[in-house]
């Protein structure tokens, strides 16, 4: 992996308008370890939480497809995930054919796990807009949700990195989740943004102590829900910038999308990868972000059974669970992963 970089000079050309509707990038290539006895229980094996029916007939990855489908096409939505996976996701996103699924050969962190599929999507279009979905979020209230997106894509061309966090307004100091840290309000230049405006990110705090998420808490921090906007090429180019190691090989990768030679590359890129973090190594020490605040869409990112009852007690659902729970023998649940 000693080729030097070759970087497209439309691809990070900054002043490049940006092509007609947004594109979905939906990260399902979790493993879903800490909500692994529920789903356990569920369906008889180990279900990644984004597989599985947790408040409904539809899989959380289906879910997050859905509110995608908002504001991108399913020819403008690619899906990440893990080797093994790529046949669940394909049965379960079946509807939806135009849809592209991309598997990625290990777990090496959620930053190549983001530059993979944007590898794709910079491929077919390098004026990319994009919004970044995790597949294995609840949220009980669409239309709030789909606000704070468009939110975000409007304010991208008002905040000088060219990314927009979404996060949530906190309701309790949780010490289990990060936080953003909001600072001054962003200049739209006369723009109609979103309300409440979008607002730089000062900082950013991951699961604090209890004091720390009391002051938080009290100060209007929001969630980090890890929901984003941005430009797909000043986001390629920053990272690549910022990790000089992921340089070459994502810029080979990129050029092998759609020929005969992109599963080779795949696989021979991941077998060298570093592990890198998406928040740590890039989001944290990245200036310029903004972000924007989702109001009442009853956001959760079920990260543990606690915080997944409780939302789904919020929304009504929690019954229907512990009654599924109950009543499915676990034999004939595992079946219903796989429909």
């Amino acid at each position: 992996m000693h080729e030097p970089s070759v970087r497209d000079p439309e691809l990070n050309s900054p002043s490049a308008p940006a092509s007609s509707s947004p594109w979905a990038l939906i990260l399902a290539a979790g493993q879903g370890e800490r909500l692994a006895p529920l789903t356990r229980a569920l369906y008889g094996r180990d279900v990644p939480k984004q597989f599985a029916a947790l408040d409904g007939d539809r899989t959380l990855l289906q879910q997050t497809f859905a509110r995608a489908s908002h504001l991108s096409a399913e020819d403008r939505t690619v899906v990440v995930v893990a080797d093994d996976q790529g046949g669940i996701a394909r049965r379960q996103l079946s509807r939806h054919p135009d849809t592209t699924i991309v598997e990625q050969p290990r777990n090496v962190g959620t930053l190549p796990g983001l530059l993979l599929p944007l590898a794709h999507i910079l491929a077919r279009d390098p004026k990319a807009r994009v919004v970044v979905y995790p597949a294995d979020h609840h949220v009980g209230r669409t239309p709030p949700f789909v606000s704070a997106v468009r939110g975000a894509l409007a304010t991208i061309d008002h905040a000088p990195a060219r990314s927009v966090l979404v996060g949530a307004r906190a309701d309790r100091p949780a010490t289990d989740l990060g936080w953003i840290l909001q600072g001054q309000t962003i200049d739209s230049d006369g723009a109609e943004l979103a309300e409440p405006g979008p607002r730089a990110v000062e900082s950013f705090v991951e699961k604090p102590a209890s004091n720390v998420a009391d002051e938080l808490y009290s100060s209007g921090a929001l969630w980090n829900t890890l929901i984003f906007a941005f430009d797909g090429a000043a986001f390629w180019r920053d990272a690549l910038d910022a990790h000089e190691v992921l340089a070459a090989p994502f810029e080979l990768y990129r050029r092998s999308v759609g020929t005969t030679r992109e599963r080779t590359m795949r696989r021979r890129i991941y077998a060298e990868l570093p592990t890198l973090d998406l928040s740590r190594d890039l989001l944290a020490g990245r200036r310029g972000l903004a972000v924007v605040e989702m109001l009442d869409a009853g956001w959760s990112d079920c990260g543990t059974p606690e915080r997944l009852f409780e939302c789904l007690a919020g929304d009504g659902h929690l019954d229907w669970l512990l009654r599924r729970l109950e009543r499915r023998p676990p034999r004939a649940a595992a079946e219903g992963a796989f429909d």
